[in-house]
């Protein structure tokens, strides 16, 4: 049996981990290759205590990475410069302004800078960053070209995906920019495409569904959880009942019992306000006497759709007024292990800390079924380059 390629990874800006659950899933169930996680790094402590109490053997350094020195992560990680095969993260960046200043040299983005700073210095085979889709979507040819200019020795691609094309059952698009280094030989690569449909958040979604598109539904994602009312709280207790398709049997795979499924409390009168919200609708639909306020905007206090998919998550999904994120079936904001699935975090990843650290680790995470795409794609090209570029040195040597 031929040994597995092993590649080297290190996740900054790593947040709760998300990014590389992907790399994890994607290495556990390749027969050709698989990630040495060498190093996590984020300056988010509570993050950093929630990914080593699932993953007590992988070495997170909870480290401010604006004032990182690179040799020093580079000793974390136990590599030399060049040697290191994937470098990846989501820094914070705050987007573009067309007002003649380089997109880079924006101090908004100096998170984004910073890691490209890194990259250069360790110089990794493959550097692959997510981000906020805005600079990408509204100015692609400045951003392009800027991109190409900061990585010298690399070829550059960039793209803005949607979660959902990879089975996420949410609307969620992220730029993300890949940088392979030109001594690969790997110059004609693009992204990897999905087996489901990105969906538009301009539509209604469960009108969609009814259209024959293929995408993972709220409610195949949520719907053998437990129901909860307001302030009720179900935590490490078996699963009630079975999984009823092939999503929640994998995000169920390894887990133990049930956790992070705890419904916010709400006070009487926002339940009868919400209790008459339809699935689909929210506050805009109201009358006007019932309305909230006409100060939200579009999405605020709206109920998902079991058979609509779910919008993007944020960092605030337990209050109902920052977006869509009220359970499609009880009068309450849903929990954190129900965004957590909307993200497709697997369930046996338990989170940690204060309800509002778990909602950020949760809203700011990239979704690991998208990571995973990518991990199999950018894992195969630089596999099977790493394997060329041995077999030719093998070739040289004899001579």
């Amino acid at each position: 049996m031929t040994p597995r390629t092993v590649l080297t990874l290190v996740d900054l800006f790593a947040g709760v981990g998300g990014f590389s659950l992907g790399f994890l899933r994607a290495g556990a169930s390749n027969s050709a290759f698989t990630f040495d996680h060498r190093l996590l790094a984020d300056s988010d402590k509570t993050a950093a205590f929630t990914f080593k109490k699932n993953f007590p053997h992988i070495p997170y350094w909870p480290i401010d990475l604006a004032r990182a020195d690179s040799d020093e992560l580079l000793r974390h990680a136990r590599v030399q410069r060049r040697e290191l095969d994937f470098l990846i993260g989501g820094p914070p960046c705050q987007g573009f302004s067309p007002n003649g200043k380089r997109w880079l040299e924006d101090n908004r983005n100096k998170l984004l800078t910073r890691f490209i700073e890194l990259a250069l210095k360790i110089q990794p085979r493959c550097a692959i960053i997510e981000n906020v889709p805005t600079a990408l979507s509204a100015y692609e040819r400045q951003f392009r070209v800027q991109l190409q200019e900061a990585f010298p020795g690399y070829v550059v691609k960039t793209a803005i995906l949607n979660a959902s094309a990879y089975g996420v059952p949410q609307i969620r698009k992220r730029a993300f920019i890949v940088a392979i280094r030109e001594d690969t030989g790997l110059k004609d690569f693009s992204f990897p495409e999905g087996n489901f449909d990105s969906l538009d958040i301009g539509k209604d979604s469960h009108t969609d569904a009814k259209a024959g598109h293929r995408f993972v539904s709220v409610e195949e994602a949520l719907g053998d959880l437990p129901p909860l009312k307001a302030g009720e709280e179900c935590h490490g207790r078996p699963y009630p009942n079975g999984w009823h398709n092939d999503y929640q049997a994998e995000r169920r795979k390894g887990a133990i019992a049930l956790f992070n499924h705890g419904a916010r409390g709400h006070s009487k009168e926002f339940l009868q306000k919400i209790s008459i919200i339809q699935p689909g609708q929210g506050n805009q639909q109201l009358p006007d006497s019932e309305r909230f306020s006409d100060n939200y905007f579009s999405q605020a206090y709206a109920r998902l759709h079991p058979h609509g998919i779910g919008f993007t998550i944020t960092a605030h999904f337990r209050n109902p007024g920052s977006g869509r994120f009220t359970h499609y079936r009880d009068a309450r904001s849903i929990s954190v292990r129900e965004a957590a699935r909307l993200q497709s975090f697997d369930d046996r990843f338990i989170f940690h800390g204060f309800e509002t650290d778990q909602e950020r680790h949760v809203g700011n995470a990239v979704p690991p079924l998208l990571a995973e795409a990518l991990a199999k794609y950018f894992g195969g090209l630089i596999a099977a380059s790493n394997k060329k570029i041995a077999g030719t040195k093998k070739s040289v040597s004899r001579r």
